[in-house]
């Protein structure tokens, strides 16, 4: 790692770039608060997570959290300004919002300039857990509550501001003296770790670990389909399918294995003792950084008042409006009373025009954040840890600067998603998804394809890529045209329709399955023969042939399936990396160390945790209702181009009244929200036939969104 450049300028620029997206942040919030009481659904959208996703290509966690603080700020105008202006970072004015109330605001400011986030955590927790005991009905100012002194260490109050703490104590009783009993410090550090947990928690920097798997390309397959199966039941998150898979395993493993073969207390106690392992990883850390916080107390504190606006930049819709970190800070610190007789399609233009500038400052702080880094800067400045950097200097937590690194990182070795996301052609969003795929020779072809998609169809689509890739072989690989991926998505409607499994005697439905997925296959051979870059297509080649040979067998629930399968000359095997929790990784290793000896021969831990899943859950499968064909041609998702929602009913895009037949052509599978409140609300178009859609959203005749198919065409 370099060590190039001086640490402090960059500190500097840094933490002032870090500040200014705490304003834009604030303001997107203020806007996102004021649609969320109705607006969205005036413009087309079944809930404000599908509108931020899509308009402001922010994810729902984000969005909650910048709402909440925007709201719990709305009472409290000088802390918003505080906030607006980069006085208080973000992380410390979502602690001290907790508790702050209004006529008390003064205080808190001046204890939060002159305390840590990790010391104000501790004293926001104090004042609530005091609060909540004496069942108060209001809080006032925390000198006023009676508490005593100790919570706060020693207080001398002069005009409503705090004296209390004096730099290098931490915030207990072991400052009155200036040397704590050993005992006392360690009761100290264990409440700070308590604390720490909590709040890693509530930020998600949950320890995460890569679990890797080396299979075949048969028992990839067949992963594949578990996890569309997964996700048809509900769970997405990569952990919690593991969590699942396991469970059903151990269940498995108990009911046919004799009594005593598993030594589950083994598996208990190991994690036992890894997880008082990592208590003592985080004992030392919170020791070590209450012991730099002398040193680094001074560059806690923000920058002046006008840092934030330091880099002064202007941004330009396609309307001609120009956004600047000025001009979004000083409306953001007006809070909510700014927006009042805004109409619907005014905040909806101030969300956008915020989005760009966020994600034009989501990029200048990813690249500083990584030069950062590469200078070994928080340990030059005297930082314990680069989570306590995040934290006290930028306002931001420890995932969030991983993942902006990450970004940063990524991001050299792709120019054009760069330039692209710099110029605000797409967001962040668009961006996470374009790096995961993209390479030098595929980016041109992936950012038009990112123009062209909404974020929902994105996703579907760098997913498919990504399958593509990882059973393939291939690094390079082109967005899939709509045949291609119509041939991929056959998989799912042959897992969430039963046919993928033996054992419901749906082997037909199986292969005619495996025929237009070898006929998708066979096309975009032809396709891509003719292309110039024909290398950046054999991905797509390759893995639907695949696809196509696995579903002829599909899931056969005995030891020995597809022995056919795995005799072909093909790519071998295959390598999964998922990321799952330090526990879930653990509770699979220490498993799959026990159960191995009992597994058939030839049978990986991977396939036997697949074929137990199958087993328990293929009985909700395969359903006879009514519209059930619609259903499975649209995989049980609404049709709607900006909705991911499963409550699907039927609705006849030709209406019946006007004529409109039960063909299958005329019919679309359509969420409740969008069917009732949307199209037959006036705020949805959708016309057309169901082979080719074309979607128009909010007012009929002022559109904010067009869709035409899978084409995006913004009004």
């Amino acid at each position: 790692m370099g060590c190039r450049g001086d640490p402090t300028a960059l500190d500097a620029g840094l933490a002032a770039v870090a500040r200014a997206e705490a304003g834009l942040r604030l303001g997107l919030g203020q806007v996102l608060e004021a649609l969320g009481r109705g607006g969205v659904f005036e413009l087309g959208f079944s809930s404000l997570a599908a509108y931020a996703l899509e308009r402001c290509e922010r994810s729902g966690r984000w969005v909650e959290g910048a709402r909440c603080l925007a709201r719990r700020l709305e009472a409290l105008p000088v802390l918003r300004k505080a906030v607006a202006t980069g006085e208080v970072s973000w992380s410390m004015a979502e602690c001290v919002a907790r508790a702050a109330q209004p006529g008390a605001e003064a205080y808190w400011l001046a204890l939060a300039q002159d305390h840590t986030v990790r010391e104000m955590r501790n004293i926001v927790d104090s004042v609530i857990a005091a609060d909540r005991s004496a069942s108060r009905a209001e809080r006032t100012a925390p000198e006023q509550q009676g508490l005593e002194p100790g919570i706060f260490g020693e207080v001398a109050s002069n005009d409503g501001v705090s004296t209390a703490n004096a730099p290098g104590k931490a915030l207990s009783n072991e400052g009155a003296s200036g040397e704590a009993a050993s005992d006392e410090r360690a009761r100290v550090v264990c409440d700070e770790v308590a604390s720490e947990e909590r709040a890693s928690r509530q930020s998600g920097d949950g320890e995460m670990c890569t679990l890797v798997c080396t299979v075949a390309r048969e028992e990839a397959w067949l992963f594949e389909a578990t996890r569309q199966l997964l996700e048809h039941l509900g769970e997405r998150e990569s952990d919690t399918q593991i969590e699942a898979l396991l469970a059903e395993g151990q269940v498995t493993l108990l009911g046919e294995l004799p009594r005593g073969a598993l030594d589950l207390d083994g598996l208990e106690l190991v994690d036992t003792e890894q997880q008082r392992w990592r208590r003592q990883l985080e004992r030392w850390r919170v020791e070590a950084e209450m012991r730099c916080e002398e040193r680094v107390r001074a560059g806690v504190r923000g920058p002046p008042a006008d840092a934030a606006t330091t880099s002064v930049w202007g941004l330009t819709s396609p309307e001609g409006q120009t956004v600047s970190v000025a001009d979004a800070a000083a409306t953001a610190a007006l809070g909510l009373a700014a927006l009042q007789g805004a109409t619907v399609r005014e905040l909806d233009a101030r969300a956008r025009h915020l989005s760009r500038a966020l994600a034009r400052q989501d990029l200048e702080l990813s690249r500083a954040m990584l030069h950062f880094h590469r200078t070994d800067g928080w340990r030059r400045l005297g930082y314990a840890t680069e989570a306590q950097y995040a934290r006290e200097r930028l306002g931001v937590s420890r995932s969030s600067l991983l993942a902006r690194r990450s970004l940063a990182l990524r991001l050299e070795a792709l120019p054009q998603v760069a330039e692209a996301l710099g110029q605000a052609r797409f967001g962040v969003e668009a961006a996470v998804q374009l790096v995961r795929i993209a390479t030098p020779r595929t980016e041109g072809a992936w950012v038009e394809r990112a123009r062209q998609r909404t974020i929902k169809h994105l996703r579907e689509e760098v997913a498919a890529a990504l399958t593509a890739v990882r059973l393939s072989g291939e690094v390079d690989c082109l967005p899939p045209g709509d045949s291609e991926l119509g041939a991929f998505q056959e998989l799912e409607r042959a897992v969430v329709s039963g046919s993928a499994c033996r054992g419901l005697g749906t082997v037909a439905s199986n292969r005619v399955a495996s025929r237009s997925v070898a006929s998708g296959a066979r096309s975009f051979a032809v396709v891509g023969g003719a292309e110039p870059d024909a290398a950046a297509r054999r991905a797509w080649r390759v893995m639907l042939a695949s696809l196509g040979q696995w579903l002829d067998g599909g899931v056969q629930l005995s030891a020995a399936s597809g022995r056919a399968f795995t005799k072909q000359a093909s790519a071998g095997r295959v390598a999964w990396r998922l990321r799952v929790s330090r526990s879930t990784y653990s509770w699979w290793r220490g498993l799959e160390a026990q159960a191995r000896r009992w597994l058939p021969r030839g049978m990986s831990w991977l396939k036997f945790l697949c074929l137990s899943f199958w087993r328990g859950w293929r009985q909700m499968l395969g359903g006879d209702v009514a519209y059930g064909q619609i259903y499975l041609r649209d995989l049980y998702r609404c049709m709607s181009p900006v909705c991911s929602r499963r409550d699907v009913t039927p609705h006849h895009l030709k209406f019946r009244s006007a004529g409109g037949s039960d063909e299958d052509a005329n019919v679309a599978a359509v969420c409740t929200c969008c069917h009732l409140s949307g199209i037959h609300g006036g705020r949805i178009r959708a016309v057309g036939s169901a082979e080719c859609i074309h979607w128009e959203f909010g007012a009929a005749n002022d559109p904010c969104l067009v869709v035409h198919g899978r084409q995006r065409r913004v009004a």
